[in-house]
């Protein structure tokens, strides 16, 4: 008899690790594409809170993906059917989280696209306190079709489809314009129209517990700085996050002393009231 209680404790304890390590970290951010008009596909990428990559593809009769944000996402913590595809850095999951907590939900809904395509969609999902999960959509393809707008939705939902490129994204295909549209640094820092050639640049350094600090700039440092305002543009969010030092003022004045407006920059990145966003710099051609 003891040796049959036994037994059955060690079962118990067992299941219970098993049932542990089959739930994996909760999901914050998952793309899918289900093709069920010519053919039986499902492909799957998503990411845990714990920076996690897991994917998925075959047809929908053995993977059985559900209907609806919240059986996908029970699916996605449970389902046996993902496999490990690879680890964020911790930057990188950072980043990540703070576009999540940041993202509206899109305007409007989804309206009918395509035939027979099949539907990719993005979402991501937060948490509340009591770890109630909510979804935000941030872009549907395929036989459905809505955008969210919201910089912070697409850089979220560039970020799967570079991270998981085999799920099928109908994005490219689309007439006009999807995405953050790229934007001169100077138009989208409100900066007006200046004349480079006759500008004087200051700079400064924030620190979180002397303030501003004045920087000496060499000229070749000088014409850098005026090259980037002249020809960079502004190509997308990347992170959601706020600083309150460690960044780089950079003023701008016209020959007569006047204000032209400020840029601040930290480690590359364009910072704004709403995060900071990536810049990719045209040097000036000789």
């Amino acid at each position: 008899m003891r040796k049959l209680l036994l037994t059955a404790v060690l079962l118990l304890i067992t299941g219970c690790f098993v049932s542990a390590r089959a739930e994996r970290p909760r999901i914050i951010l998952y793309t899918a594409y289900r093709q069920l008009g010519w053919g039986d596909a499902v492909q799957i990428g998503c990411i845990d809170e714990n920076g996690g990559l897991w994917a998925a593809k075959g047809h929908d009769a053995e993977l059985k993906w559900p209907y609806g944000w919240e059986k996908q996402n029970t699916y996605l913590q449970t389902t046996d059917h993902l496999a490990e595809a690879g680890q964020l850095s911790r930057k990188d999951l950072s980043a990540i989280k703070s576009l999540i907590g940041s993202v509206p939900a899109p305007d409007g809904n989804p309206v009918g696209w395509m035939c027979d395509a099949g539907t990719e969609s993005s979402y991501a999902v937060r948490y509340g306190r009591a770890g109630k999960p909510e979804v935000v959509l941030l872009g549907m393809t395929g036989d459905s079709f809505l955008e969210n707008t919201d910089p912070a939705a697409q850089s979220l939902y560039r970020k799967l489809h570079i991270l998981f490129p085999f799920v099928r994204c109908y994005a490219g295909e689309i007439t006009g314009k999807w995405g953050f549209q790229p934007v001169p640094v100077a138009e989208y820092c409100h900066l007006g129209n200046i004349d480079w050639e006759s500008v004087s640049v200051s700079a400064f350094y924030t620190d979180c517990e002397n303030g501003l600090q004045k920087v000496e700039m060499s000229e070749d440092e000088i014409r850098e700085v005026i090259d980037c305002m002249q020809y960079a543009v502004v190509t997308g969010k990347e992170n959601a996050m706020c600083v309150t030092g460690g960044t780089t003022l950079y003023t701008f004045a016209d020959s007569h002393g006047k204000g032209l407006g400020t840029v601040e920059l930290c480690g590359g990145l364009l910072v704004m009231n709403d995060g900071m966003y990536m810049l990719q710099c045209h040097p000036s051609s000789d």
